[in-house]
């Protein structure tokens, strides 16, 4: 694996995702499932530049198993990254040994194609945060829906997202601006899952298509730390590898979608730090 590169200040472009309740089923590059996760080529993208439709269609696809409108929670995959060292290696070792926060988002939209090779799907997903704090900064302040049900403290406010299932929380907000796409490369299943109402979840895709065209017009007026943390937190062209959980209870130490870029540079750092598959081959070549 080449050395990482540092995250750079990234500005948004012309083109923003919207989301859309008919594409449940999507197409990404086919040369994704042949190539290694380079986290900074995942998280240094365009915050504005979300759609699959950049990339060429792959000659198989199959529908998603994930139903957009569904709440998860995710942590990135610290052992699949660590398939890029040998497992026998301190490299390999390190990585795994990372504990990387876990985040609660909505699943927006799902992209999957069948792998011939592998004999299975592979699964992209879009996911937005779910946080009980605003989404900062300020610029998408109020880039969020409440999530039912609301704080007894809170205004009455009839915009509220409405679950199924009874949502497990008080006062949580979906944020429709800020999010992550993920490769899914572990699922925990759960016989109760937690979805939004088809209204509701059509309520988000508005809201989401009006926050994202706002931010495109301000876009030119921000400043280069503000498009740093937007473009940090912000959906990008390639996924992360991660293991997702569909039972959204019981999990006591979940991280505020702000913790995720930190995981991001600590995994950055450590990658950074280990020693490239070909360094052998490289040095015996030298001798």
């Amino acid at each position: 694996m080449p050395r990482l590169e540092s995250l750079s200040p990234l500005s948004p472009s012309d083109t923003c995702w919207i989301p859309s309740s008919t594409e449940t089923c999507g197409t990404f590059d086919v040369s994704c499932s042949e190539r290694r996760y380079n986290i900074v080529e995942s998280l240094s993208a365009d915050p504005f530049t979300a759609s699959f439709d950049i990339f060429p269609p792959p000659q198989n696809q199959t529908c998603a198993k994930i139903r957009p409108g569904t709440f998860i929670v995710f942590a990135l995959s610290t052992a699949e990254l660590a398939q890029e060292y040998p497992e026998d290696s301190a490299d390999y070792r390190t990585i795994c040994q990372y504990a990387p926060g876990h985040y609660l988002g909505l699943v927006t939209s799902t992209f999957a194609r069948w792998n011939e090779v592998e004999g299975s799907t592979e699964e992209d997903v879009i996911v937005h945060f779910v946080s009980k704090y605003t989404p900062q900064p300020s610029v998408v302040a109020d880039h969020f829906v409440p999530i039912f049900p609301v704080s007894s403290t809170a205004p009455e406010d009839n915009t509220a997202l409405h679950t199924g299932i009874l949502f497990p929380w008080i006062g949580y907000k979906q944020w429709t601006t800020l999010g992550v796409r993920l490769r899914i490369l572990q699922t925990n299943p759960s016989s109760l899952v937690f979805e939004l109402c088809n209204e509701d979840f059509e309520r988000f895709e508005d809201k989401a298509g009006e926050d994202y065209s706002r931010l495109e017009t301000v876009e030119a007026t921000l400043d280069e730390e503000t498009k740093d943390t937007l473009a940090r937190l912000s959906v990008a062209p390639v996924a992360l590898p991660a293991e997702i959980w569909f039972d959204i209870r019981n999990h006591p130490d979940i991280k505020e979608p702000r913790c995720f870029a930190a995981d991001v540079d600590s995994l950055e750092s450590i990658i950074a730090k280990c020693m490239p598959r070909d360094h052998e081959s490289s040095a015996l070549d030298e001798e």
